[in-house]
């Protein structure tokens, strides 16, 4: 997917990097699509931009066909704007109309972030004589050039704030960061983190293994209790198959938990083996951090070494466990 947006990006005209399929130096510009986003649906679906400020009207479409741009900021003064929005509506009408498919026009779709870059093909007034549009090459995008989704909880705040830009069109003050994820990079500061993450986690699960069986279940109670679970009994103790009897609050739903430092799907199947009815419990959840264990119980959830060092990191215990070992 790549190869394919950096010739589609280079095509444009833009000097882009082999690497980077759109320029650092592209201009960025964030468009709402219609009041209240009534546009989106139909620009997604036919890969359009749609524009109004009256720009379809007898007077205003041949104004800016031509480039009359200060007669067009007067028609606005005669409607009855001020200079400064007259001034402000001209610019970004402007910008739409001049584009030779060198901005980047970026705007959010429910919580994705979308993206695209017009196919120079000139403005067509719309049929329901609401502004014009032009078509986007190759279709809005919700992705990064390496497939990866643009989420709102994946951007900073900087960009995200744009949703609730009450204008048309303006440009994006966090243009380099915008052109930055979109090619799919990260910050070094970003990189960095995810790389220290990476090695914590993996030193969890070196960790855990040191771990005595009490100090282990332990653990365990501590991951699923900062995620909202309430013990109901003593931790192990309880009965062959259970070690841990949980309850989530905000659903009722109750669960149970066994605990094993080491096993194999062979005796996760003896456990699975000997369930039959639940009882009380909705599901199972068999957590270890040594060996490997699979099944095809839909009843049973299994949380191995890499899951449960992931969970460990979440939760904030990585202090807890270094002590525990130290």
């Amino acid at each position: 997917m790549a190869n394919r947006l950096s010739s589609l990006i280079s095509s444009s005209g833009n000097s882009a990097g082999a690497q980077d399929p759109i320029a650092p130096n592209t201009v960025v510009r964030y468009i709402k699509l219609g009041e209240s986003g009534s546009w989106e649906r139909e620009c997604l679906a036919k890969g359009l931009i749609r524009f109004g400020f009256g720009s379809s009207t007898a007077e205003r479409f041949p104004l800016c066909t031509t480039g009359k741009w200060e007669a067009l900021t007067a028609s606005f003064i005669h409607e009855g704007k001020d200079k400064g929005t007259a001034t402000r509506f001209t610019n970004e009408t402007r910008h739409f109309f001049e584009d030779n498919g060198s901005i980047l026009w970026i705007t959010f779709m429910g919580e994705c972030l979308h993206w695209g870059l017009l196919d120079g093909s000139p403005a067509v007034c719309h049929e329901d004589g609401q502004g014009v549009y032009r078509r986007v090459r190759n279709g809005w995008k919700a992705t990064d050039v390496l497939g990866q989704p643009l989420t709102k909880d994946r951007l900073s705040g900087s960009l995200t704030k744009l949703a609730a830009y009450r204008g048309t069109s303006c440009s994006v003050d966090v243009a380099k960061y915008a052109i930055r994820r979109i090619n799919g990079k990260k910050s070094p500061a970003v990189e960095r983190a995810m790389t220290a993450a990476q090695e914590m986690r993996a030193s969890i699960r070196e960790l855990m293994e040191l771990l005595g069986w009490q100090d282990f279940e332990m653990l365990v109670d501590l991951v699923f209790s900062t995620s909202g679970w309430r013990r109901q009994g003593t931790v192990g103790k309880t009965q062959k198959t259970l070690d841990l009897d949980l309850v989530l609050p905000s659903t009722d739903e109750r669960v149970f938990v066994q605990v094993k430092s080491r096993t194999t799907s062979a005796e996760l199947a003896q456990y699975v083996g000997g369930l039959d009815d639940l009882g009380p419990y909705s599901r199972m959840f068999y957590v270890y951090h040594s060996g490997e264990a699979q099944t095809t119980d839909e009843r049973v959830v299994v949380i191995g070494p890499e899951k449960l060092a992931e969970m460990v990191f979440d939760a904030g215990l990585a202090n807890w466990l270094i002590r525990k070992v130290s």
